[in-house]
Order: C-alpha cells, then structure tokens, then sequence
C-alpha cells in the first residue's frame, strides 16, 4: 500500500495532484504537512513546490471533511469528501449560529452580502471580508458565522496563497467562480459510496472501526456504502486487530503475486498527520507493532513527523526553524546500524526540500493594511 502511494525508492511519483488522489488526499491542518507528504512521495525534489502553482491549484481544493479537518484533494474526491461529511459540519455551523443568538435571517442576509462582496471582488483576506460589512454595517460576530456556515456548505472556497509552506495568506473566494467543475451539490450518498471505495482502494484492508474512525461516518453508512457499490471484497485475519479486515478482491490478488522487492520501501520521513497513518485507528499496530501509541502520536491524537523503516514506525523528526533543518531521533534497537546512513540521507534531503518551499517574501497583507500591532 505504501509503495503504490509513492513511498517505495522504486514508485516515487511524478506530480502533486498524483500523490493528492494516490493517498486520497493531502491532509492539510497544519502548514506543514501538505508540503512534507508531497516530499516524501515526489521523485523530484522540485515537485512540492507545484503547490504554489496556480494552474495546480486550481485543480485541487482544500474542503473540511473527514472528521472535519482539512485536506487537499482532487476534485473529484473533494466532492465526495465534502458531500459525505456535510450533515455533521453544517449541524456544528448552525448549532454556533444558534448559541451566539442570531436568527437564521441575520446570518442569510450577511451570506448574501458576502456572495455580493466575493463576486465583485475575487478572492479576499478573512480580515477584509469582515472589515468591509462591517464598513456596511454587519457585526464582525455574524460576519465569521456566516463566512463558516457558506464555507461548510460549499459556498465558499478558503485558499491559503501563501508561496510557502511556513506561511498562511487565509483567503475566500465564490467556489463556483474557482472551481467551476466541482459538485458542491453531491448526493449525500452517492458520495459515500464514492468515498468508501476510494478508501477501501487506497487503504485496505481495513477494519470497519478504522473506516468509522477516519471518516466519522456512522457504521451504518460505511457498510451501506460498500454494500451499495458492490465491490468484490476479501475478508481477512491479520495480527494487527482482533477484528475482520476488508479489501478489495483486485487489490487482494495483485498482492499475492507482488515480489518481495515491491513492497520493501526503506526509509521515509513523513509529515505530521500524514494521510498514510492517519488512514487506520484500530489496526495502528500495522505500523506501530509493540510500541506505545505515544511513539507516534501526541497528546491530543495528532500524529508526529515520524520516520518509517518499511512500514514500520522507527523514529520521529522535527523541523528546526533557526537551523532550518530536519533533526531526526531514532527509537533504540529498531533501526540495523547499516540502515543508520540511509536516514540520515533522507533527513537531508528532505532538509533540502523544505528549505526550497520557505517563504522568505513580504507578507502581502501589509499592502492590504491587514496585519495590526
């Protein structure tokens, strides 16, 4: 599974959007982490920065979906993502709506007035939306619940145009207007079908707990998705859970034929909350055997810029910002001392990478008079 998502020596992969649908996204809650999941996938050093293109961006979205963290996917998948989760966002938005005392009128005359704003004016920083209806006359507070509530609902598109991975420029603009293509009106479970084959694809096998747990979605939805989209499913026992495991039957079979040398995938450096560990909870011991869950995940559940040793968590790695460097730190005994050099190696090149996306220009709100003191 690795190493069909490029993380083999032998299958690194050729584009941004490529690895975006190989992993079924980008997850993307910290600055980091798109850029770090790109590096550690791409055959060239260069190919991260295909982030900051426009042409690339406007082929992947950045939704708030499963679990209802951000991730950067094609659009395709982005609307699936986006309708299959909707019902839980949006309840959040409104229930926020409800506890801060606004009537449901309020917020949907500041939704138009923000549809007007947007399709005058293209893309705009957060703080200028607000400053500009409150110039109008709309109370910041209904302003933030609106911009939310149209953003969970697919109204609206946030766009971090920052030319760095160290840096947020938080912007929204009309989706309809960035991405004419996608379908922010997705039947609800047309999309989960979608979703739920995509990840059995990418991830399986995979228990229905780990589905639950990536996703959010109810047990009931993620059977009725797979059972809805009839896909010829292999049931398995594995040493990772107690619980039966699924995959599809055409990824079953190609791995019983694989050779061993396509499934070795060496070391990898991967970024904080990357979609590859991410993707399980309770058959984490897939990567992590008999370690703590505290060897590769912090105290609120987030998992750490971890080092993998064919699949199997070894270390962890930090970015420091004064030496800009990769520093990575090896758990003892798991790592053979003549696997030491080729960790090493790719700490520096992924030291190389990172430093190549650092933004060191200007923050272009200064012009825009949106930074205060």
């Amino acid at each position: 599974m690795l190493a069909r998502q490029g993380l083999g020596p032998h299958t690194r992969q050729l584009g941004v959007e490529e690895i975006a649908d190989a992993g079924l996204g980008l997850h993307a809650a910290r600055l980091p982490s798109p850029f770090a999941t790109v590096a550690a996938r791409a055959a060239d050093p260069s190919i991260p920065l295909q982030l900051f293109d426009p042409a690339v961006r406007s082929r992947l979205v950045t939704v708030r979906c499963m679990r209802k963290t951000l991730h950067t996917l094609p659009l395709d998948l982005a609307a699936a993502a986006h309708a299959a989760t909707l019902r839980f966002r949006e309840r959040d938005a409104l229930r926020a709506i409800v506890n801060a005392g606004h009537s449901a009128h309020t917020v949907a005359t500041a939704t138009a007035a923000l549809v007007e704003l947007l399709g005058e004016s293209g893309p705009l920083f957060h703080r200028t939306i607000e400053d500009r209806l409150a110039a109008a006359g709309l109370p910041i507070t209904v302003t933030r619940l609106a911009l939310k509530l149209a953003w969970e609902r697919g109204t609206l598109t946030y766009a971090n145009q920052a030319a760095g991975w160290n840096r947020e420029v938080r912007t929204f603009t009309l989706t309809a207007s960035a991405y004419p293509t996608l379908d922010t009106a997705l039947d609800p479970h047309v999309a989960v079908d979608h979703l739920m084959v995509a990840y059995l694809d990418r991830y399986g096998p995979i228990s229905i707990r780990d589905a639950t747990w990536w996703s959010a979605l109810s047990r009931t939805a993620i059977v009725g998705g797979l059972e809805r989209a009839a896909v010829k499913l292999v049931q398995l026992s594995t040493p990772w859970s107690d619980s039966p495991m699924y995959m599809s039957a055409q990824r079953f079979a190609e791995f019983t034929v694989a050779d061993d040398a396509d499934c070795a995938t060496g070391v990898n450096l991967l970024a904080h909350e990357d979609v590859a560990l991410k993707a399980y909870f309770e058959t984490r011991r897939r990567y992590l055997g008999d370690l703590p869950a505290a060897a590769a995940f912090n105290q609120i559940g987030e998992v750490l810029p971890t080092i993998l040793l064919n699949g199997r968590v070894v270390g962890t790695w930090t970015w420091d910002p004064t030496a800009k460097r990769a520093r990575h730190r090896l758990i003892p005994g798991l790592v053979p001392s003549a696997q030491h050099t080729a960790v090493r190696k790719a700490a520096a090149r992924l030291t190389s990478i990172l430093r190549s996306g650092l933004n060191r220009a200007p923050d272009p709100r200064i012009a825009q008079g949106q930074l205060t003191l």
